[in-house]
C-alpha cells in the first residue's frame, strides 16, 4: 500500500468530523429510544409530568432532556473515543453503566429540583431501551470503520518504535490486522540506522531519539514503542519529545497473550504499574464450565434433533458406508477418545492418507487438503458449514469435549508436540474456539497454538459465548473452510 493511499484526510479534522456525526447519531438515538419508551408505557406521547397546577410538560418532553443528558454522561465516560470505538469490540457494558450513572444523575435532578416523582417503570425501560439503541447504532458505525479500513481508506499511518523482537511482533499484529485501520509505515531503530528492516520489508525511518522529526517528515498519525526496547531515560525522552506532536503515542505492554479484561493500570507511590489479574481453571471454574456445556449442549441435542436425522439420512444415501464417523483424538492431559462425526469421507479413507502426504497444504503437525479426492460431495458441503461436527455433542455430554476449546488433535499430529505445544491440552478441546472465529483452516499451526494458549489464559464464560457467537457468521460464512 503506498504512501500516498494510506493518508486520505488530515487526522484531527476525520477524529472531529466522525465525532460530531457519532454524537448526532447518538442524540437521535436516545430521542426515539425515549419516545418508544413513553408509548410503549403509556400508549401516548403526551403523559404529563405535573409540576404545579400552574405548569405541566410532557414525558416526550422529558425524553429530549434526558437525551441531552446522557449524551453528556457518555462524553463523560470516553465514550466518544475514535481510538475505543475502532479497538473495543464489545462496548454494550460500558454503555450500560454510562447509562446507569445517567439514570442516578436524573434522579438526583429531579430530588435537587423537589419534581414530582417520575415512572419508576418508564426509568427502567428508558434504561434499557438507550442502551440498546445507543449499542446498536456503534455496533453499525463500527462495521462501517471496519469496512472502510479494509478498503483502504480512513487508515492511520502507524510508526513502530523499536526492532527488537516484542517491535517485529507488533508490526506483524499490525499488518496482518486491518480491521482497527492502523497500517505499520515503518520503524526507528533503537541506536542509529542500521541497513535492513525490523520485519518483512518494513523500512527503518531512523533512529528512535528522531521519533519527533519522523513524524512531522512522514505524516505519522499514531506510534507505538516497544516498551522492552527501551531503558527509562530513553522512553521518558521518546514521550516527552512526541508530547506536541500531532500523534497518539502508545506504549506496547508486550503482553500479547493477555486479554485486556485482565490488565489494571495502577499507580503506586506516583508510579504507574501493570497489574495483571490472576485467572485459571480453578476446580470451581471448571465445574461452572462442566454445567454451561451441559445445559447448552443438552438444549440443542434436543432442538436439532429432527435436523439430525435428515442428515444422518442425506448421509446414507450419498454414498455407502456408516452414518457416524469416530475418529482417534487426543484430549485433555494428553487422553485419547473417540470424536463422532458425520461420515464425509469414503470408506477407507484413513488408509489412503499415506498416498496423498505430498499433497498435504498445512505446516507444522497437521494434514490439510483443500481438494481432498477422499471427502464425498455431500461431506463436502457439510464439511464447509461444519454440519459434519455436530455429533461431537455427544462427546460433550460425555466430558470428553467442550462447546468451547483447543482444537483436538489426532494422535500423530502429537508425535511432533512439544512442551509448549502440549499446554493447549490442559483443558478439554472444544466444539470451536478462538482458532474457529480467526481463520478456520486458514490458521498455521503456530498460530493455532498461539490462540488457544490466549484462550486457557483468558476463559471466561462471558468468552465462551462470545466466540460461539462469533462461530456462527464465520460458519454461515465457511470462511477459512477446507
Amino acid at each position: 500500500m503506498g504512501a500516498t493511499r494510506i493518508r486520505v484526510e488530515d487526522r484531527a479534522l476525520h477524529d472531529r468530523r466522525i465525532t460530531t456525526e457519532l454524537l448526532i447519531i447518538d442524540a437521535l438515538l436516545l430521542v426515539l429510544a425515549g419516545l418508544v419508551t413513553t408509548w410503549a408505557r403509556f400508549a401516548t406521547f403526551n403523559e404529563p409530568v405535573a409540576i404545579d397546577v400552574n405548569f405541566t410538560f410532557q414525558y416526550w418532553q422529558l425524553s429530549l432532556a434526558v437525551a441531552v443528558l446522557w449524551v453528556g454522561v457518555l462524553w463523560m465516560e470516553g465514550l466518544y473515543d475514535l481510538e475505543r470505538l475502532a479497538w473495543d469490540f464489545v462496548q454494550v457494558p460500558r454503555i450500560a453503566r454510562a447509562f446507569a450513572l445517567g439514570l442516578v444523575a436524573l434522579i438526583l435532578l429531579t430530588f435537587v429540583l423537589k419534581l414530582p416523582g417520575l415512572s419508576r417503570s418508564w426509568l427502567l425501560l428508558m434504561w434499557f431501551g438507550s442502551t440498546v439503541a445507543v449499542s446498536a447504532g456503534r455496533w453499525v458505525l463500527q462495521r462501517w470503520l471496519f469496512a472502510q479500513h479494509r478498503k483502504g481508506t480512513l487508515i492511520y499511518r502507524t510508526l513502530v518504535v523499536g526492532t527488537n523482537a516484542e517491535a517485529a511482533r507488533l508490526a506483524e499484529i499490525l499488518r496482518d490486522s486491518h480491521r482497527h485501520g492502523l497500517v505499520p509505515v515503518g520503524c526507528l531503530s533503537e541506536n542509529g540506522v542500521p541497513a535492513g528492516a525490523c520485519v518483512n520489508g518494513l523500512a527503518i525511518m531512523g533512529a528512535a531519539s528522531d521519533a519527533a522529526a519522523v513524524v512531522f517528515e512522514q505524516k505519522i498519525d499514531v506510534v507505538i514503542i516497544a516498551s522492552s526496547a527501551f531503558d527509562h531515560d530513553s522512553m521518558a525522552q521518546m514521550i516527552a519529545d512526541l508530547r506536541c506532536a500531532p500523534v497518539r503515542t502508545h506504549i506496547s505492554s508486550g503482553l500479547f497473550e493477555v486479554l485486556t479484561s485482565r490488565i489494571l493500570v495502577r499507580e503506586i507511590a506516583g508510579v504507574p504499574l501493570i497489574t495483571v489479574k490472576r485467572i485459571g481453571f480453578t476446580p470451581v471454574r471448571r465445574a461452572i464450565k462442566r454445567a454451561f456445556d451441559i445445559v447448552v449442549a443438552g438444549t440443542i441435542v434436543v432442538l436439532g434433533l429432527p435436523l439430525w436425522l435428515l442428515v444422518g439420512l442425506l448421509v446414507k444415501l450419498s454414498s455407502t458406508g456408516p452414518t457416524f464417523y469416530l475418529q482417534r483424538r487426543v484430549g485433555m492431559d494428553g487422553r485419547q477418545f473417540g470424536m463422532y462425526k458425520f461420515r464425509s469421507m469414503v470408506e477407507g479413507a484413513e488408509r489412503m492418507i499415506d498416498d496423498l502426504s505430498e499433497a498435504n497444504e498445512a505446516d507444522g503437525a497437521l494434514f490439510k487438503m483443500r481438494e481432498d479426492p477422499r471427502v464425498t460431495p455431500w461431506g463436502r458441503l457439510m464439511r464447509r458449514h461444519s454440519i459434519d461436527e455436530f455429533p461431537q455433542l455427544i462427546n460433550v455430554l460425555k466430558g470428553e469435549m467442550s462447546l468451547v476449546g483447543p482444537r483436538p488433535p489426532l494422535p500423530a499430529e502429537t508425535e511432533a508436540y512439544d512442551a509448549n505445544h502440549w499446554r493447549r491440552m490442559e483443558v478439554p478441546p472444544g466444539m470451536t474456539g478462538l482458532w474457529q472465529v480467526s481463520g478456520r483452516s486458514d490458521l498455521s499451526f503456530d498460530e493455532m497454538v498461539r490462540l488457544d494458549l490466549f484462550y486457557i489464559e483468558n476463559w471466561s464464560v462471558g468468552f465462551d459465548i462470545s466466540l460461539m457467537l462469533r462461530t456462527v457468521p464465520a460458519v454461515v460464512s465457511a470462511r477459512g473452510a477446507y
